[in-house]
């Protein structure tokens, strides 16, 4: 009976499904293959792939091709995980690397120094100056176009942040491949011109200077880190064109002049053979190449006239009742320093540029002197404000400090240089050397609290200009330096002696050999000086270049030294014996030297 009963539920469940009805054959259009079906792709991890066992891989076994590839990818992280991976790469196999892959590698990097992200831009910077550092400059030029190429779009770049880091990798370039740079720098010069300023064809200055806007930096400090990178290809550059004055370039290639086109032979023995200018063209053509002089002279007049007018922004003002006249602001003494140092590197540059057609030190000095002056020497010399006072403080209240000691050395450089060249002094001109010679002096009485070796060398620097080549023209205009010679003495005979003392006495050994000196020669103070030097041969110690200046000084000013040294010749000759002598490779030869003095006396030879 139950069992009935479930077949019957059974019989009625089954009726009460839907019945489809099957048609014969299939609809019009349905007989077609359907091929829209998907894939994926079967994808081996790169720790499983084949290697070879001297294939330089990463930490995640890839090789340097798959890391270039990695450069590029659309993805921001994969570029920056690619970008640490090559960085630990070269650091492990810089050897190795370098050997097969430099050209590839310096490609893909270069390339992510124009990348949107900053954080890429900033590491590839580091990976770059780790491949750089150590090749050598002469394997690296080949690869010169690359790397100039993509500074030069890094500096032109729309993006402000780009252009900014440009500089970034200018400073990596210049650390570990100067040379190419110095030889590149016409390439690039201009560009910094460009960062700056704009041209104006509407007036008759041919370029304006540019606000930054939209910069992390001020319009100043952006001048500021423009001028910093300049200053360091003009440095590039003078000690490019020093070497090879000096012929310290042995190994490269001798230049031959063919028509208008230079070739390079390389020589692989010195030979002494000059270089010959190999003319092609009539005689009555002219063949002379002022290229070089001429563009020069163009970009200085540009660089001069843009760095006066940013310095008319920051220098004091003088409706400024707050704040003595002459304090400036970081800003300002930030921009004063690489003014005057640009300024200088221009000097450099110019002292070795050599031309057959105009004497570029007139032209330099006689197109910026009045200028210079008008602009630096009004309210010479600077100081940097330390703490800005109330409005209700007095002028003498507000504080201020010297730390615009190398400006200030410079800016007399500068002036001096420009001054002694032009020859022409008029009384504003006079009255800007008076101010030099004043803060000359006062920096001679109180340079004991200077420990700052950078300035020392620009003030030992100055004085040489002063002295060495400038006096002559100063004393000719009436303007006399008895009272800074005097100092120079005065200090240089100090104790104990201090670098300070050793390079002034080093000045006036100079001042006392130098026969064509004949102005300063007449000072009193001077023959006062040359008649105590045989006392430096009574003291316990005595360096050889002192020896060979007294014995120098016996011959051309025997008149004023032979009666000091006849009146001291036993104790002389008895400190001979134990006299400490530095700088000496043959010490009994020197001690000879002391005692032959006495030639100019007797005529006695010691031997």
């Amino acid at each position: 009976m139950g069992k009935n009963q479930r077949h019957q539920k059974y019989l009625k469940s089954e009726k009460a499904k839907v019945k489809l009805k099957t048609k014969k054959g299939l609809p019009t259009g349905t007989n077609i293959t359907d091929t829209t079906f998907k894939v994926k792709k079967i994808i081996i991890r790169e720790q499983l792939k084949q290697h070879e066992e001297s294939e330089i891989l990463s930490r995640r076994k890839l090789n340097i091709k798959d890391l270039l590839s990695r450069l590029k990818h659309h993805n921001s992280t994969v570029r920056q995980e690619a970008t640490k991976e090559i960085k630990e790469v070269i650091l492990n196999n810089s050897s190795r690397i370098l050997s097969s892959n430099l050209g590839s590698l310096l490609q893909g990097i270069c390339v992510l120094t124009l990348d949107k992200e900053s954080n890429i831009r900033r590491e590839i910077l580091k990976v770059l100056s780790l491949l750089l550092g150590p090749i050598p400059n002469e394997q690296l030029s080949p690869f010169s176009d690359v790397l100039i190429s993509y500074l030069k779009c890094a500096m032109t770049h729309i993006d402000s942040a780009i252009k900014e880091d440009s500089l970034n990798f200018l400073d990596v370039l210049v650390q570990n491949c100067g040379s190419l740079v110095a030889k590149n720098s016409q390439k690039i010069l201009s560009n910094f011109l460009d960062m700056v300023s704009k041209h104006n064809k509407e007036s008759q200055v041919s370029r304006q200077l540019t606000l930054s806007l939209g910069s992390k930096h001020t319009s100043i400090k952006w001048r500021i880190k423009v001028f910093e990178s300049l200053s360091s290809i003009l440095n590039l550059l003078i000690i490019e064109k020093r070497c090879k004055s000096f012929g310290n370039s042995q190994h490269e290639g001798r230049k031959i002049f063919v028509d208008k086109n230079t070739y390079f032979v390389e020589l692989y023995q010195p030979h002494h053979m000059n270089d010959s200018k190999i003319n092609f063209k009539n005689d009555n053509e002219d063949v002379s190449n002022d290229n070089e002089v001429v563009n020069f002279k163009k970009y200085i007049d540009v660089l001069m006239h843009l760095m006066m007018e940013s310095w008319l922004e920051v220098r004091p003002k003088e409706n400024n009742i707050h704040v003595l006249a002459s304090a400036i602001s970081i800003e300002a003494v930030s921009f004063l320093k690489i003014t005057t140092k640009i300024i200088q590197q221009i000097i450099g540059c110019i002292d070795v540029i050599e031309s057959d057609n105009e004497d570029i030190n007139i032209w330099f000095a006689r197109t910026f002197q009045t200028t210079f002056g008008k602009y630096f020497m009004l309210k010479f010399p600077y100081s940097q404000v330390k703490s800005l006072q109330r409005s209700n403080k007095r002028d003498n209240d507000s504080e201020t400090n010297d730390k615009c000691l190398s400006e200030n050395i410079g800016i007399c450089f500068v002036y001096l240089w420009m001054t002694s060249r032009c020859m022409i002094m008029t009384d504003e001109v006079k009255d800007g050397f008076e101010k030099i010679l004043d803060y000359i002096n006062d920096r001679l009485d109180n340079w004991s609290h200077v420990n700052d070796n950078n300035s020392l060398n620009q003030f030992i620097k100055l004085l040489k200009e002063l002295f060495l080549n400038s006096s002559k023209i100063l004393y000719k205009n009436r303007i006399k330096l008895s009272k800074t010679l005097n100092k120079i003495i005065s200090v240089s005979l100090r104790v104990p002696k201090k670098e300070l003392q050793i390079q002034l006495f080093n000045i006036l050994g100079e001042i006392v050999l130098d026969h064509s000196l004949t102005e300063l020669h007449s000072e009193e103070k001077l023959k006062e000086f040359i008649k105590t030097l045989p006392n430096l041969l009574l003291e316990k110690s005595i360096s050889e270049n002192t020896i060979f200046m007294i014995n120098r000084v016996s011959l051309q000013h025997g008149a004023w030294i032979h009666n000091e040294l006849r009146k001291k010749r036993l104790e002389i000759t008895e400190n001979a014996k134990k006299i400490e002598i530095t700088g000496s490779t043959d010490i009994m030869q020197s001690r000879l030297m002391i005692c032959n003095l006495f030639y100019f006396i007797d005529g006695q030879i010691y031997y």
